[in-house]
């Protein structure tokens, strides 16, 4: 089975979760919203240079594991 291009991504749990979704739609382009999380669509090599972007503009950031499609839940 062949699989997608995009199998990875970065979870976001942010006090502020506007500010953070704002900030990282300007970084990453393609960010959802799903059960007060961010769902980033960006390589996990990222997350240190993400977690910066986010302190800096004021953004508490409370976890950025990880995420796979795996993970995902099946709708």
């Amino acid at each position: 089975m062949k699989e997608s291009p995009r199998e990875e991504g970065l979870l976001v749990r942010a006090e502020l979760l506007q500010w953070a979704k704002e900030f990282s739609q300007r970084m990453v382009g393609v960010v959802r919203l799903e059960d007060g999380v961010l769902l980033l669509e960006v390589d996990s090599q990222c997350a240190g240079a993400i977690n910066t972007v986010l302190v800096k503009k004021g953004v508490r950031v409370n976890e950025l594991p990880k995420e796979t499609t795996a993970e995902r839940p099946i709708a």
